[in-house]
């Protein structure tokens, strides 16, 4: 268990999914589409760094190495809460990123 405002830089990869206990596992990467759409290139791995809070949830802000042609959209973080699903304190490996390409 860990404060979700704790963590600092997430590492995410293609072909793993996440840690859970109350839920079933997600991937830890998850293209959604966008305009560029998730055929053509799918990132190994992406990192996103907490960028601080808004208040509300954390901001983060995720990079990987990709061509110039692409760039993230909408990207969400989702972390499985502890005991419940707006936990502040969530499972240690549950984040997963869901992103969009333009």
């Amino acid at each position: 268990r860990v404060l979700l405002s704790d963590i600092n830089v997430l590492t995410l990869k293609h072909g793993y999914n996440t840690n859970s206990r109350r839920s079933a596992p997600v991937p830890q990467l998850k293209c959604v589409g966008g305009t560029a759409g998730c055929n053509k290139f799918i990132p190994q791995v992406v990192q996103c760094y907490n960028r601080g809070s808004d208040g509300i949830d954390v901001q983060w802000e995720c990079k990987t190495d990709m061509d110039n042609a692409y760039r993230f959209g909408e990207v969400e973080v989702t972390c499985e809460g502890y005991d419940y699903p707006e936990d502040m304190y969530v499972l240690k490996g549950s984040c997963g990123v869901i992103i969009l390409f333009k």
